[in-house]
């Protein structure tokens, strides 16, 4: 039975964080009028312009839909579903305040190293429930590296004549 783990707001979560670090670029473009004049307001726009796209081509650009099962984590891509088995994740970890979580990958040829996922729009409220989930995702990645490792270790000892 596979789980979603990705939370169903994930396009308003983008528009918000955009909404947010715009007004914020606002702001920040109004003290640089006040401060430094119109040579202010272009250095600041040129600035904030820089850090925003650099946060969505970093980050947000990088969130996918993520689902999972006993076995493997499904990424969505495009329409379909890519299944990572657990024992090629390296890792687990939260990325940001707001719940961006990062799964580390060994190799993987479509998303690179890594998948990030938003777990919940709610996270800071309901952080003992997603931190629960990813815990048994984690315990889900241990026992998958055990048995990847008991397996090649099988597979290298030689039959004796």
């Amino acid at each position: 039975m596979e789980h979603t783990l990705t939370t169903k707001a994930i396009k308003a979560y983008k528009v918000a964080t955009l909404v947010l670090m715009l007004l914020g670029g606002g702001v920040y473009l109004i003290m640089g009028a006040n401060i430094a004049g119109v040579w202010g307001v272009i250095v600041y726009g040129v600035f904030v312009i820089f850090i925003i796209r650099k946060f969505f081509n970093e980050t947000h650009s990088k969130i996918k839909e993520v689902s999972y099962d006993k076995e493997s984590l499904y990424v969505r891509e495009e329409g379909y579903d890519v299944q990572i088995p657990f024992h090629q994740v390296k890792d687990i970890e939260i990325v940001s305040m707001d719940g961006l979580y990062k799964f580390k990958l060994y190799h993987h040829d479509q998303f690179g190293n890594e998948v990030i996922c938003k777990p919940s729009i709610w996270y800071p409220f309901n952080y003992k429930r997603i931190d629960a989930e990813l815990n048994r995702i984690r315990s889900y990645v241990r026992k998958a590296h055990r048995e990847y490792k008991e397996q090649i270790g099988s597979d290298r000892s030689l039959p004796s004549n």
